[in-house]
């Protein structure tokens, strides 16, 4: 199996190796928002999965998927992102959505912004990838962190 689309860094078979260059639909993150602010409880794996264009992956160019082998494929990313932390799922999610919200007019970027990206591609890349490792980083930190006991306030008991 391989991406159809040029991926980042491959993992085997010319797969995307990160959460983050998942060909990722938009729209399924998009409705995902809303059934949050509506209250429901989410497992973000499972939903980053579910957002998931698997159109973009064929057993041979040209030739996509079976429905086993998306889930295949699926149970892969399941397993070889377990222990990605949610905090690093929820900042990709919410790059995805702000990244819609901005292609539908939502959120609109001053022209001096998108004049730096289309006259210097190579400093907007970079600030791109800046913006991810910065995910990582946050997201390997919150993934590590353990309360230690002696940082609680002691109880004081008054004796008479």
């Amino acid at each position: 199996m391989t991406a159809n689309g040029p991926p980042g860094e491959p993992g085997p078979g010319g797969l995307p190796a990160t959460p983050h260059e998942l060909p990722l639909d938009r729209g399924k993150i998009d409705a995902l928002l809303t059934r949050v602010r509506d209250g429901e409880e989410v497992d973000l794996l499972d939903e980053l999965l579910a957002a998931v264009d698997w159109s973009d992956f064929g057993s041979d160019p040209g030739i996509p998927l079976s429905p086993l082998e998306q889930q295949q494929l699926a149970g892969y990313y399941r397993a070889k992102f377990a222990d990605i932390g949610a905090l690093y799922l929820a900042e990709l999610l919410a790059t995805e959505f702000m990244t819609e919200q901005r292609a539908r007019g939502d959120i609109v970027f001053s022209d001096r912004l998108l004049a730096l990206g289309r006259a210097e591609p190579e400093l907007w890349a970079e600030i791109s990838r800046f913006f991810r490792r910065k995910e990582m980083v946050t997201a390997l930190l919150i993934q590590a962190h353990r309360p230690i006991a002696s940082h609680e306030i002691p109880t004081v008991h008054r004796t008479e």
